[in-house]
């Protein structure tokens, strides 16, 4: 007769530590109306808080209590800041009905229990700006497929609760995000992807967001309208096509080195010598005959290479950067005091001319980081 494999002992909170979580979430995140409590489990008890919407927060939340009874594998490299314990929240819309069999309704919660014990069966953490990428949708009526984590909405103090002078317990708020998302934050790290979620995120999920990062983000080098976009928000004294204007530079470099595919050239046969001896302004080109973006497959598979090394938005410190390029361009143009006016609205860049010396101007700063790019790559 098999014997019986023994059970395991769940890791839990002691009754004061539970207990101080509890005051935290509803100090923080809101009185709890309910809960859901796992039962039969041999690692970590989780209970799921139920925060109903108030008058000051108008949406549904759940937060765990539980998942940081176990002490995550966190690099060593960080031992010293406390990131061993964490608990998870998710805000949803108020009308969500969580009592439901129905996945689209019950994907919540489904989703927080796997993530809350993520760091037991791969032995590893979770923290601000970790995604978990399912690779396939949470349920028929959302393409959500992965989540980002970061802090909480409601201020730096809900962040962290203090169990003891040597514990805490980290709080991250739960973001669904869609996989072209996941995959620009793997190119690009948390923070550029919370940047381009800027316009249209919200901590409260919604199943009708639209993707922050088309499908074919990697393609898109850069795009007019994210820069005229500054001239009407900011009502700057500028025309939108100004937005064009460092794009257009990088173009015509382009285009002077060789750098555009054969089947763009053949295409625009008819436009390119007018584009070479100025009779057409590249922006409007840009505007009108690209839909305002710079692509990569318009360019040779060197110029490829070049653009990724050079024209890259999300740079570390002391890497080569065009858009860093085009701002310090500017500065030396207007010098400091005139460049951080508050006429300029932070967007000195858009206020330079647009002319041949602009161009010359700014080809030597390509020239420049070009040939550091062909020291690298002989």
């Amino acid at each position: 007769m098999a014997r019986k494999s023994k059970k395991k002992t769940p890791e839990l909170y002691t009754e004061e530590q539970l207990a101080k979580i509890e005051e935290h979430i509803e100090k923080y995140f809101g009185q709890i109306e309910n809960y859901y409590q796992e039962k039969d489990t041999d690692d970590i008890k989780l209970n799921i808080y139920v925060i109903p919407p108030s008058v000051e927060r108008r949406h549904l939340t759940l937060v765990t209590a539980g998942m940081g009874a176990h002490e995550m594998n966190v690099p060593e490299s960080l031992s010293d800041q406390k990131l061993t314990r964490a608990e998870l929240a998710i805000s949803l819309p108020p009308s969500w009905k969580l009592d439901s069999d129905d996945i689209e309704r019950y994907w919540p919660l489904h989703l927080i229990k796997l993530l809350s014990r993520l760091p037991i069966e791969e032995n590893a953490w979770l923290g601000w700006g970790h995604t978990v990428d399912y690779c396939s949708s949470f349920a028929p009526n959302t393409d959500f497929s992965g989540v980002i984590l970061t802090n909480p909405p409601f201020g730096n103090e809900s962040c962290v609760c203090k169990l003891s002078d040597d514990e805490e317990v980290n709080f991250y708020q739960i973001i669904p995000i869609y996989s072209s998302e996941i995959d620009f934050k793997n190119k690009n790290g948390a923070s550029a992807l919370l940047g381009e979620l800027n316009g249209e995120f919200s901590y409260v999920v919604d199943i009708d967001r639209s993707p922050a990062v088309p499908d074919d983000f990697g393609n898109i080098i850069d795009r007019v309208d994210d820069h005229s976009c500054k001239i009407d928000e900011k009502e700057l004294d500028l025309p939108d096509i100004c937005g064009a204007n460092h794009i257009a530079a990088f173009f015509r470099w382009a285009m002077e080195h060789d750098m555009l595919c054969d089947d763009f050239a053949e295409f625009f046969a008819d436009e390119l010598p007018l584009l070479r001896n100025g009779k057409y302004d590249i922006r409007r080109f840009i505007i009108n005959s690209l839909g305002g973006e710079l692509t990569m497959d318009i360019l040779t598979e060197e110029g490829q290479s070049f653009a990724e090394y050079y024209y890259d938005f999300y740079h570390g410190d002391d890497e080569p950067c065009y858009p860093g390029d085009v701002d310090e361009m500017a500065l030396k143009y207007f010098g400091e005091e005139k460049y951080d006016c508050e006429e300029f609205g932070n967007e000195a860049y858009l206020f330079v001319p647009y002319d041949e010396e602009y161009y010359k101007a700014m080809s030597r700063f390509i020239d420049k980081n070009y040939m550091e790019f062909k020291k690298q790559n002989v």
